[in-house]
Parts: structure tokens; sequence; C-alpha cells
């Protein structure tokens, strides 16, 4: 496992880096995170072992289950659909929740957190495709409810989180995400990370503005 991890991981920082150099951005200006959600405690060990040192969960009680049964010295990214009776579980836990999109959950994850004496990062997920089955706001909404947000005690709003259909709309969706961002950024300059991109386009989302991107095949084969 671990040279095959290896491999992958030499493999996604190379064509990182080759994707950043397109737009004057080095290896260092792009956050990844490796999505661990069906992966064991095994296949984390292993890859923080070889440099990574953030991890992406989809399910509360997955992260939950992962986070208490490994060291402190990693960071966890919430990326799933937030459920207002999970907050508690997802407050506690992880260090990043990307899939804000409502004043309840947002209330509530904040509620949970001061409850605990802790700050949470946040991204605000935006609807960037409005597609029915995809959560996040209207694109039309942000900057009011990214200064609804920010006025939250206990989060750190630091951008946002668009998943771009993959068709051949990516690419005007990923343009459109950037312009949103820089928006956001005008108003808010700590709102500094566009959440966007995973195995299947992380490449063109670097080029298209993207600083954070969401890989986990590439990183730890197939489920």
């Amino acid at each position: 496992m671990q040279k095959e991890l290896e491999a992958n991981i030499n493999s996604l920082n190379f064509r990182i880096s080759k994707a950043g150099k397109t737009v004057s951005k080095n290896l260092n200006d792009i956050f990844l995170i490796a999505v661990s959600k069906k992966k064991s405690i095994e296949h984390i060990t292993k890859a923080k072992e070889l440099g990574i040192k953030n991890f992406g969960e989809n399910y509360a009680q997955e992260l939950e289950n992962k986070a208490i049964n490994f060291d402190k010295d990693v960071n966890w990214h919430f990326i799933g659909p937030l459920q207002s009776n999970k907050a508690k579980i997802i407050a506690k836990h992880a260090d990043w929740i990307h899939t804000i999109d409502r004043k309840k959950i947002a209330e509530k994850i904040n509620d949970e957190c001061k409850k605990i004496n802790k700050i949470i990062n946040a991204c605000i997920q935006v609807n960037i495709s409005n597609e029915s089955t995809k959560g996040g706001i209207n694109p039309e909404n942000l900057l009011v409810f990214a200064k609804y947000v920010d006025s939250m005690e206990n989060i750190n709003l630091k951008g946002i989180m668009v998943l771009p259909s993959l068709g051949e709309n990516n690419k005007k969706q990923m343009q459109d995400s950037k312009l949103l961002h820089e928006e956001l950024v005008s108003v808010f300059p700590h709102a500094e990370f566009l959440s966007m991109g995973t195995t299947n386009d992380f490449e063109t989302a670097i080029v298209s503005g993207s600083n954070m991107i969401r890989v986990g095949e590439l990183i730890f084969g197939k489920r």
C-alpha cells in the first residue's frame, strides 16, 4: 500500500504543479484535501506519513469514528451535505466545513462550537450549476449570506465551495465561480479560498482560479 500511495501522491503533485505553472502558481499555492471517505485509518495514516495533512469526509459518523481514533496532527474537512441533527458531531470533530448553505445550519454550527469554545473554518457552498440535486445557495445571494456567516462569532469565513457540472458547461461554471469568488474577496478579504476541483477536473479548476482541490481516487485508488 505504501508504495502505491507514494506513487499516486507523487503523480498527483506533478499534475498539480504542471497545472499551476500555467497560472503562475506552485505546489504550495494549492491546498490539497485528500477525500478519505470509505477509506481506513491505515490508508489515512500512510497518506499522512507521505505528507498529506488534510482529509475530507462526507458523513458525520465516519468523521467522528476516524477523528477519535487518529492523532491530532491532521485537519478534518467535512465536505458532505449538512444536516442540523449532525451539527454537534461535525462541530466537535471537523476543523473545516465546506457546505454551509442555510442560516439554520450556520446558527446550529455556531452554537455547537460556542459550547466547546471552538472556532471552525467554513466555506459557503454555492450551487454554481443551478442543479436541483446539489446543495448550495444561489450565486446572487452570496454576499448577503456571507455577511450573515461572517457575523458568527465561532465561524471563520474562509471562502466558497462549488461543484461545477462535468459536462460541456464545466469551464464556464468554473469561470463564473472565479468571478464570484473575486467579488466575495473584494468585500471579505479573508475569504481567500475557492474550493473547486475534484479527481475529474482539478487541473481545469486550478487553471480557472481554484486554490483548494478535493481529490480522493487519484490518491487512494477506486473505492
